[in-house]
């Protein structure tokens, strides 16, 4: 099982999800990828942070979303966080045109974070460890393994993220989509995709993907735990992969890789 201890400031170490209706959203991821759960108190006692484990190793986490945010009519949705120094990444993301949608805090002994949305209005957190590292398994049937933000700002997102995080962004050579993968020491980090009308009205948003062994058996899977098929399985030269949607709303995706990525 790829194993990780620590991450490389710049790149993706954690993914959590704010829901709109917690537990039957437990029942679905831990009934699709095989996690266990354990809930652990929010700082000042307002509510749950319930832990997702694969093998014992923390994969990723979900809590419930606030009044304030569901009045607003936010969906349910995964955030991606970045390792870094959250002080030093608001500063930088102010400075390179981002708004800050939360401001450093710590998170008693776990860590210190942020959340700043970027030009083309997707959110990005920053998660600086102190004992919660992160994700402990990466690229791992059941364990994230690959992110990209989907933006209508490219260019101006393409400044942003190597401002902010010092990614570099290499073209892929397809003339059907516009897409980069971003690169921070010559180690592939993450990706984004220009979206055109065919997106219609669905706003910038990072999307995060889990490995899986059988890309249509889980979009199977996903719809007898009472879930969705936002995009049935397609294959791609990286892998077959399709969209699906908890019963609660929210979307990510799954893939059964070509070859097994880099850890």
């Amino acid at each position: 099982m790829p194993q990780v201890d620590s991450h490389q400031a710049g790149t993706i170490n954690w993914v959590d999800m704010v829901s709109t209706d917690l537990d039957a959203a437990s029942g679905f991821y831990t009934g699709l990828f095989g996690w266990e759960a354990e809930d652990l108190p929010m700082p000042g006692g307002d509510g749950v942070y319930r832990f997702f484990r694969l093998g014992g190793r923390d994969a990723a986490a979900a809590g419930s979303m606030p009044p304030e945010m569901a009045a607003q009519g936010v969906p349910s949705h995964w955030n991606v966080w970045v390792a870094g120094d959250a002080d030093e990444a608001v500063e930088a993301a102010t400075a390179a045109g981002g708004r800050v949608l939360m401001a450093p805090m710590t998170l008693g002994p776990s860590g210190r974070l942020a959340m700043v949305a970027d030009p083309g209005g997707a959110a990005i957190g920053v998660w600086q460890a102190d004992q919660h590292i992160g994700a402990g398994v990466v690229h791992e049937p059941g364990a994230m393994t690959w992110w990209e933000v989907n933006t209508r700002a490219f260019e101006d997102c393409r400044r942003f993220y190597g401002q902010v995080f010092g990614w570099d962004a290499e073209p892929l050579d397809d003339p059907n989509v516009n897409y980069v993968t971003w690169k921070l020491d010559g180690q592939t980090v993450a990706g984004m995709l220009e979206m055109n009308e065919q997106w219609g009205e669905i706003p910038a948003h990072w999307m995060t993907y889990f490995a899986v062994t059988d890309t249509d058996g889980a979009a199977r899977r996903a719809t007898e735990l009472g879930g969705s098929v936002g995009a049935p399985p397609f294959d791609t030269p990286y892998g077959r992969i399709a969209v699906l949607v908890d019963p609660s709303g929210g979307h990510f995706s799954v893939v059964t890789p070509t070859r097994p990525p880099a850890g």
